[in-house]
């Protein structure tokens, strides 16, 4: 009788934990919900206010698509913005469907290499998209952290929140203009196999596009804020722009955390200590997180039409 490898339980064991958290927590907030309520809500949504916001969720998905474009472009390789497109949506679907975003990171990769990328550059323009990605909703999440402190005179209720993120924020800027300025003084204590991580970052945060880039990101994730501001006035909830603004981007961030299955159960949960600020109650706030989850699932479960010809779905299928 053999025994599955390490590596082989981290494949299983890993999704397996991420499907019990989310279980675990939308089980715990369920029992805090009112459901005849939330679907009572959920009914006086109507068709114009569940388009506009799918329509701004594709829109994001789009833009996100068109920047992977131009990172990849910046960095010396060359991706159509029509493959681009095709292959971010495939990444949805991927990530939707399964426990794990490394599917929808292969499904990148694999297509990118069909574009005429190698597995190496195509992995690398992932990678620099994934971190660009991340630092720009830390930013977008900070701002939202600022503006509830400084005009809403209120802490975020997860404590340290805008400390930690302001730190994270400061330091990643920190470390990139000295990374940038004395590139030497760190290559030659990286492994051989990071060198091209290392001259794609420092070609990327010098190049004259960059601020262009990065005001793009910003747009991104703040059309995701917009989208669920179109919900909240869809429900009737009282939250305005400005504290949607406040509110909203520390919990997208909080979604990101990798231990949940497409940051079920943190988003809701986030989303019900966050809204509480502005005497949103449990109900109303988890139900507009669940109808903007399902929003979101609507939107990559649309990237399986491009999935159902793709010739690489085997081997995405093995990595999950």
């Amino acid at each position: 009788m053999t025994t599955a490898s390490p590596p082989a339980l981290l494949r299983i064991g890993i999704p397996v934990l991420k499907v019990a958290v989310a279980l675990g927590l939308v089980i715990w907030i369920a029992r805090k919900v009112d459901f005849s309520e939330g679907w009572a809500a959920v009914q006086t949504l109507s068709a114009a206010t569940i388009s506009v916001s799918i329509f701004l969720l594709l829109l994001q998905a789009l833009l996100s698509a068109w920047r992977w474009s131009l990172l990849s472009d910046m960095i010396g390789q060359r991706l159509k913005i029509s493959g681009a497109m095709k292959l971010f949506m495939q990444s949805l679907f991927y990530n939707q469907a399964l426990p794990s975003p490394i599917p929808g990171d292969a499904a990148r990769i694999f297509g990118a290499v069909k574009y005429g990328l190698t597995i190496g550059e195509a992995t690398l323009g992932v990678v620099m998209d994934r971190i660009l990605t991340l630092f720009g909703l830390a930013v977008v999440a900070l701002i939202g952290l600022i503006i509830l402190r400084a005009v809403y005179g209120h802490d975020f209720p997860i404590p340290y929140l805008t400390e930690l993120t302001a730190l994270g924020v400061a330091g990643s800027i920190a470390s990139a203009l000295v990374f940038s300025w004395r590139r030497h003084l760190f290559v030659r204590f990286f492994p051989a196999k990071l060198h091209a991580l290392s001259d794609a970052l420092r070609t990327l945060i010098t190049h004259q596009r960059m601020v262009g880039v990065f005001l793009l990101t910003l747009i991104i994730h703040g059309l995701s804020v917009v989208s669920l501001e179109i919900l909240v006035l869809g429900l009737g909830l009282p939250l305005d722009w400005g504290q949607a603004a406040a509110a909203f981007p520390p919990v997208l961030l909080i979604a990101m955390v990798p231990i949940s299955v497409g940051g079920w159960g943190l988003r809701e949960g986030g989303m019900i200590i966050s809204l509480a600020v502005f005497g949103i109650g449990t109900t109303d706030a988890a139900t507009l997180s669940v109808v903007f989850g399902l929003l979101q699932l609507v939107v990559g479960l649309a990237g399986g039409v491009f999935v159902l010809s793709r010739p690489h779905s085997g081997k995405i299928k093995a990595l999950s």
